[in-house]
């Protein structure tokens, strides 16, 4: 790899949408069910005139394309490549021994038990002493809900952050460049994702050089995976336990401050939402209160749906009145945000309803790639949250400063106000 450029050479303002038309698509990603409704109804199977790309938004639809993985695959590695040589992360790979293999070895890090012991507590702390110092007013997204998954980098993960803001962005430059609509050529905004990589790299080679040295005895996800590699002849590789380690805090700090961010955001367009969630949170009712976030959540989601690449000619559908042939080459943007709205097979999908059944939600997926990480950020989305909206009269600031302010789609400020 070559040497890495100076930190003077990222700015996270780089990765802002700055093509013509940005603004509409912004409106119509950010109140979508009407056009999804018509796509729904009419055009389930949509092709877009003159280009390699489909749109699937039924329920049973994306459930087949999901589940369709060897078909319908994953189109992330080519630019995780281009910032991270090496081996590939399990979020780029398709189902195989190896996928197999990576992912135990991920599940014995980032363990279920994590939540109660760690993630929750920790959470909680965090979140309250940042909620309690800010004296009735916070930029809610970089202060609370950004903050907290950021410092859990360097107490659960056991990554050093001498800068946690500047982390935090060098995570959300390299997630939102990697997870972006895929391309045959590296996307105008490589330059300051790879600026972001490199300033990542270090800080995880530190941490297992430290591990390997003992530096910090504590049960971090660095010190397991080392662990496993001294007790298994060197596997994983310090290569592998690299992309690892770098895969997961990509999807870790921005995916749970996108979540998060949306929530809050729902929250203060809909009093009926916000009643429910701070009734569950003064009440210390975790488990409420997460289904109420969650069920939030179904209304603005971290995106449309995931993205997907057609390695073989497919008919999605066969033998429907809506069958429609996908060539090899086309890609897709599989609609899990308008699955979870289809009165087909979710019932009273308008409504909000916090004892929703479960599989009626396509919030981390489905199919091979659901989210690896989800119950880890369930209990620090619901921990990071919860002290705030324990307090009286939550509302947006006044002016601009209240208003949700992003980098493409990735909340970066809105500021709160609440009584003392």
């Amino acid at each position: 790899m070559n040497a890495s450029p100076p930190c003077s050479s990222f700015d996270i303002d780089d990765m802002q949408w700055r093509w013509p038309g940005r603004a509409v698509i912004k409106r119509l990603l950010d109140r979508p069910q009407w056009w999804m409704g018509l796509l729904r109804r009419y055009w389930p199977i949509a092709r877009v005139p003159f280009t390699r790309w489909a749109m699937v938004t039924r329920f049973e639809h994306v459930r087949e394309v999901l589940a369709q993985e060897q078909v319908f695959q994953v189109p992330f590695d080519r630019r995780m490549m281009e910032l991270m040589a090496g081996p590939k992360f399990v979020l780029a790979m398709q189902d195989g021994p190896e996928y197999r293999r990576q992912r135990l070895q991920i599940m014995q890090a980032f363990r279920l038990e994590d939540v109660a012991a760690t993630i929750a507590p920790r959470s909680a702390e965090l979140a309250e002493q940042i909620v309690a110092g800010c004296s009735g007013r916070i930029d809610a997204i970089e202060d609370l809900l950004t903050r907290v998954p950021t410092l859990l980098c360097r107490d659960y993960y056991g990554i050093d952050v001498p800068d946690p803001k500047l982390f935090a962005q060098w995570t959300i430059a390299v997630s939102t460049y990697v997870f972006g609509p895929p391309s045959d050529k590296p996307g105008p905004k490589v330059a300051t994702a790879r600026a972001a990589a490199n300033g990542m790299r270090p800080l995880i080679d530190q941490a297992i050089r430290n591990a390997k040295q003992g530096v910090n005895p504590s049960p971090t996800i660095v010190a397991r995976l080392v662990a496993m590699q001294k007790q298994s002849a060197g596997d994983p590789s310090d290569d592998m336990i690299r992309a690892e380690l770098f895969g997961m805090l990509a999807g870790f700090v921005p995916t749970n401050t996108i979540a998060s961010g949306n929530v809050l955001e729902m929250l203060l367009r809909r009093p009926e939402f916000m009643a429910s969630a701070q009734e569950a949170a003064r009440t210390d009712d975790d488990e409420l209160l997460w289904r109420c976030l969650f069920e939030t959540m179904r209304f603005k989601p971290i995106n449309p749906g995931p993205f997907r690449e057609c390695a073989k000619d497919y008919t999605i559908a066969d033998g429907s009145s809506k069958a429609k042939r996908i060539r090899a080459g086309t890609r897709l943007l599989v609609s899990t945000q308008s699955a979870m709205f289809d009165e087909r097979r979710v019932v009273e999908p308008k409504k909000f309803r916090p004892d929703r059944r479960n599989h009626e939600y396509m919030l981390f997926g489905y199919g091979l790639h659901w989210c690896i990480g989800a119950f880890l950020a369930g209990a620090q989305i619901t921990q990071t949250l919860k002290p705030l909206l324990k307090k009286r009269g939550l509302r947006r600031a006044p002016g601009r400063d209240g208003q949700m302010q992003t980098i493409g789609l990735m909340p970066a400020h809105l500021s709160v106000e609440f009584d003392p």
